[in-house]
């Protein structure tokens, strides 16, 4: 169920169409099914009838030949038997274990049975054989075959015996006698045969039915289901954004909009999240912009730099050490100072006015390959760079992967040689990029913290930094639509993995 709610809506409803298409095409073949079959045990019924005259007509033929002793009457007896001889053909050809339809079809077609009919009734035997009612009536056919052959054999003794030279009067009418008790016996089991066969067709038809209700109310008690249930997704979904949205134009920027799926609502409950989450970032960037990054600050730290400069250059040597320290002190803070504001009016600037063009990423990684082939070099690393796709982004992107690797280079484990593999795998929507080294690792509760602005998770004296550069990267992912998040273990090294949109414009 879950993977169905975080499926499209229009997909969803032609989820509902297909499944009620595949019900409705269900109980129509369930239809034409017992439309055959019903049919095929009418023309059984109709089979029989035919084979009872024949049989019955055949019985008064031969008794007349008997009485006229008129060849011609034994030539129509002849004709009538040849009915119940195709049925018995048919039989006797399908209970093998190869039966040659060909044989079984002419079979029927002595039987006088429609050859729209002989297919239908072939199948029933063959798909239906062990079915009780059918089985019976099989068993009926079977007995009744066993006494045609005895009429026909009474017929041929008759028949020889009136064409002897000597006719034998006794015998004969001891021979036509005894076709009466026969006759009797088939009428019997031709009665049973067509019982059993209606006993048959009215289960099949309460069968049948059955199903068919069966069919009509899953198609309806599904169609209904599905309706509810993405009726309900929907509604849900837009309840939870309208009540994230009012709390939030009424200032409350700590609300979020519950995602309850992945289909066009749960999309828009993470755009409204996320439009919230650059609403905050943005008001927080402008307050720290007003108070910090304004001309203000800059002007008096470039004097502070300035003149400091030229009181060491012109007094170096003349005042004490402690002097001589201090003013260098002064120096390199002023100096730090400076390029954090610089940074900061960097980050800040990341994201407004994106230029995007078509970037070869393979050629982008070899130009910061030849860019950092030094610190690379002195690191011992090795950069493995695996094939990357042409995206649409701007050239910032360039800066994700010189922060990524100098952060790899910088955070390195001095027990073996750094390894940096940068690969990339394309989703329907993104392309998903993974940079992974071999380096220290971090902690899993620093995690997040890592990507936070002016963040570090070391002194100054152990690694030397701004804590600004995945702030950079992340600022300039999200700017491209995508998401940045790392997976690390303390000491296993890290895996950085970020998207880009395959949709940005």
């Amino acid at each position: 169920m879950s993977k169905f709610r975080n499926v499209s809506i229009a997909k969803k409803l032609y989820v509902i169409v297909g499944a009620m298409s595949v019900l409705i095409i269900i109980e129509l073949l369930t239809l034409w099914f017992s439309i055959h079959i019903l049919s095929s045990v009418r023309a059984s019924v109709g089979a029989e009838g035919l084979l009872s005259k024949a049989q019955k007509d055949a019985v008064y033929q031969l008794t007349k030949y008997h009485r006229t002793r008129n060849e011609a009457d034994y030539k129509q007896y002849l004709k009538f038997m040849s009915v119940p001889y195709g049925d018995h053909i048919t039989r006797m050809e399908l209970l093998k274990a190869n039966p040659d339809l060909e044989i079984a079809k002419q079979g029927f077609r002595q039987g006088r049975i429609n050859d729209h009919d002989i297919d239908g009734m072939i199948t029933l035997v063959q798909r239906f054989y062990e079915e009780p009612h059918l089985k019976k009536a099989i068993n009926f056919w079977a007995k009744g075959d066993t006494l045609i052959t005895q009429v026909m054999e009474l017929g041929i003794k008759i028949h020889h015996e009136i064409n002897s030279p000597a006719p034998n009067e006794a015998k004969l009418t001891a021979l036509i006698t005894s076709i009466d008790p026969l006759n009797e016996q088939l009428t019997i089991i031709e009665d049973g045969f067509s019982y059993t066969l209606g006993e048959g067709a009215r289960w099949l038809e309460n069968l049948i039915l059955k199903i068919l209700f069966s069919v009509a109310l899953t198609a309806e008690i599904t169609g209904l289901v599905m309706t509810i249930i993405v009726s309900r997704g929907i509604t849900k979904g837009l309840s939870e954004i309208n009540k994230a949205t009012a709390k939030i134009a009424k200032g409350d920027m700590s609300v979020r909009a519950k995602v309850l799926s992945k289909d066009e609502i749960g999309q828009l409950a993470i755009a409204v999240n996320q439009m919230t989450g650059q609403l905050i970032r943005s008001n927080k960037e402008l307050g720290q912009y007003a108070h910090i990054a304004s001309h203000d600050l800059q002007e008096p730290l470039r004097t502070i730099s300035n003149f400091t400069d030229l009181f060491q250059r012109k007094y170096k040597g003349q005042l004490d050490e402690n002097a001589d320290e201090y003013l260098g002190y002064i120096l390199k803070a002023t100096s730090r100072m400076q390029t954090l504001i610089r940074d900061l009016l960097d980050y800040s600037r990341i994201g407004h006015n994106l230029k995007l063009s078509d970037i070869d990423c393979n050629i982008l990684l070899q130009e910061v390959a030849a860019d950092m082939a030094v610190s690379i070099s002195e690191s011992n690393s090795k950069i493995v760079i695996e094939k990357l796709p042409e995206i649409y982004a701007s050239t910032e992107i360039k800066l994700v992967f010189q922060n990524l690797i100098s952060n790899a280079i910088k955070f390195r484990k001095k027990t073996e040689p750094l390894k940096v593999n940068i690969s990339c795998k394309e989703t329907e929507t993104d392309w998903e990029f993974c940079v992974r080294d071999n380096g220290i690792g971090i902690e899993e509760q620093y995690r997040e913290r890592i990507f936070v602005i002016f963040q570090k998770l070391h002194s100054q004296k152990e690694y030397a930094g701004t804590g600004i550069g995945l702030a950079h990267c992340k600022k300039i992912i999200e700017a491209h639509k995508g998401l940045m998040k790392v997976e690390s273990q303390l000491g296993e090294g890290s895996n950085f993995n970020f998207t880009i949109s395959k949709h940005i414009k």
